[in-house]
């Protein structure tokens, strides 16, 4: 499994060029790279289509960084 880290790596792509590719600010990429935001399903369709890969490894790699906290009821 990739994360979205590698697999803006794997395109040659600096945080930068991705983040104005995507019409997103650096530090959202920044974010989303370290699991401390979740993609939007537009966000991940953009992704895939920019690293050209499946939703399925987009979901897992953001899924695999990101701590859920839950409210207490």
């Amino acid at each position: 499994m990739e994360t979205l880290k590698e697999l803006r790596e794997n395109k040659s792509l600096t945080q930068e060029q991705a983040a104005k590719i995507l019409d997103v600010t650096k530090e959202y990429l920044s974010m989303l790279e370290r699991g401390k935001r979740n993609p939007s399903d537009k966000m991940k369709e953009r992704m895939c289509d920019l690293y050209n890969c499946k939703i399925e490894q987009i979901f897992l790699a953001c899924r695999g960084n990101v701590n859920v906290k839950r409210e207490n009821n």
